[in-house]
């Protein structure tokens, strides 16, 4: 499903438009909603970055795990620019956590603690340097401009795997202790599926 507000293009996959369409009907705890808005906020904050610098992203593709930002205008910036792109949409995160954490200790609420937890929780797991997060970007943009493109990818993706053996066996030991909570493995595995294939394309 593609259309287009302004001049950004936006692409839906079905399975997300049939997960949303679910989740408006049955998630009477707004838990779910609570989270959507917290990754659209995070990835506003992208977006007002690039308007910042200038740029319009060209088009954004929302897919059932993945958000993804086409920019062109991306390697005719400076390092420090794209660098604040990068962590652009974990600062809204923090900024929104922090407001709602001053806010629980007035006023305590079910649906401020969920936009709490939301928040902190996405920008810490986006602020790691693993290939494809928001840290991974930013580590990478750094690294570049020390090694070539090939080394910068190479010494970033021995780092992203040092970091998700842990959280994958983590994962596992979450999910034998619990028996149901299987998000922690999904997610690594995920992200090691999509640092594999984007290996595999690799020329």
């Amino acid at each position: 499903m593609t259309f287009k507000i302004g001049k950004i293009y936006f692409e839906l996959s079905y399975p997300l438009v049939a997960l949303m369409t679910l989740v408006i009907i049955f998630d009477t705890s707004m838990s779910v909603i609570i989270c959507f808005v917290s990754v659209i906020s995070h990835e506003l904050g992208h977006i007002l970055a690039l308007r910042h610098y200038g740029a319009y992203p060209k088009r954004i593709k929302l897919t059932l795990f993945d958000i993804a930002i086409l920019d062109r205008q991306k390697i005719t910036r400076k390092c420090k620019d794209e660098l604040i792109i990068s962590l652009a949409g974990v600062t809204v995160n923090f900024i929104l956590a922090v407001i709602s954490y001053f806010f629980l200790k007035i006023i305590p609420n079910y649906y401020l603690e969920i936009f709490f937890d939301t928040n902190m929780t996405l920008g810490l797991f986006n602020i790691l340097p693993i290939d494809s997060l928001d840290g991974g970007q930013a580590l990478l943009i750094i690294l570049e401009n020390h090694f070539s493109p090939a080394k910068a990818d190479l010494i970033l993706e021995i780092i992203s795997f040092i970091i998700l053996l842990p959280v994958l066996i983590i994962g596992f030991l979450v999910l034998f202790q619990s028996k149901y909570n299987f998000t922690l493995l999904l997610t690594a595995l995920y992200l090691i599926t999509i640092i594999l294939i984007k290996n595999k394309k690799s020329p």
